[in-house]
């Protein structure tokens, strides 16, 4: 791959996974690891290398990102550390857990279950505007964060995509308060997965500039983008109508997605 076009590629991989971090506190590793995965598959990169590193470098940027997006909602209100923190301890467990898991599954089966994974989450888009939860169902929220941890280990992703849903479906969060919540919990979840493919990827490392299954040159040029851009979304998510702006997300989810399985 020509260098213009992958750097080029990494720039547009930060601006989607930031909007989407700061939008709708779902992480962006739905966008960063096709993209990644894609880029080191052209440059013939074995396969269960390539997918290893696209969730490994993945879980590095979501870190600082959804860090970002949880700065901007904490200083509006939608985001309560009382309730965020404990929730992202066991995420950052659950976390630490899923790369191991990782580690037992061939890159086949990775990708078939991220393509489905891709596939539900755009499901759940279509349908979360109709979800409405009650408040009486709080301490339910615990459990949620160690498997929004889990998958994000497992998958490279920060986990908010099943942890905003189910925030609002089970414990009874209000839209943007359960983005706010998610954006801390996904950082801390994307901490432990990033520690633990930093560690199982060493002596492994296929692209220069690497730690372990962490390429720091993808994850600089894509946070060079991203964290100024989960800041954007996060203020769109409080300004604006964000129905056709998830209509998009769903468009990519669902064709990027099939393309993972098939």
């Amino acid at each position: 791959m020509d260098l213009l076009l992958y750097i080029m590629v990494l720039l547009i991989t930060g601006v989607a996974a930031g909007l989407a971090t700061g939008l709708l506190g779902v992480g962006g590793g739905f966008i960063i690891v096709p993209a990644l995965y894609f880029i080191m598959e052209s440059m013939g990169i074995p396969m269960d290398t390539a997918i290893r590193t696209a969730f490994g470098t993945s879980l590095a940027v979501i870190l600082p990102t959804a860090l970002n997006g949880a700065r901007s909602h904490y200083r509006r209100g939608f985001l309560d550390l009382k309730e965020a923190v404990p929730i992202g301890v066991l995420g950052f467990l659950g976390s630490m857990a899923g790369a191991y898991t990782a580690g037992i599954f061939s890159a086949e089966v990775l990708k078939s279950f991220f393509g489905a994974l891709l596939l539900f989450i755009a499901l759940q888009m279509i349908f979360s505007g109709k979800i409405d939860g009650g408040r009486e169902l709080r301490g339910a929220a615990l459990p949620l964060g160690f498997l929004a941890g889990l998958l994000s280990g497992l998958l490279g992703i920060g986990g908010g995509v099943v942890l905003v849903p189910l925030l609002v479906m089970v414990a009874g969060f209000d839209v943007l308060e359960a983005v706010g919540t998610s954006s801390l919990v996904i950082a801390l979840t994307a901490a432990g997965g990033t520690v633990s493919y930093i560690y199982s990827g060493l002596g492994r490392a296929p692209l220069p500039f690497s730690a372990g299954y962490v390429n720091l040159l993808q994850f600089m040029v894509i946070v060079f983008m991203s964290v100024p851009f989960s800041w954007i979304g996060a203020r769109l998510a409080h300004s604006v109508d964000v129905r056709y702006t998830r209509y998009l997300f769903i468009i990519m989810l669902i064709l990027t997605g099939l393309r993972m399985i098939f």
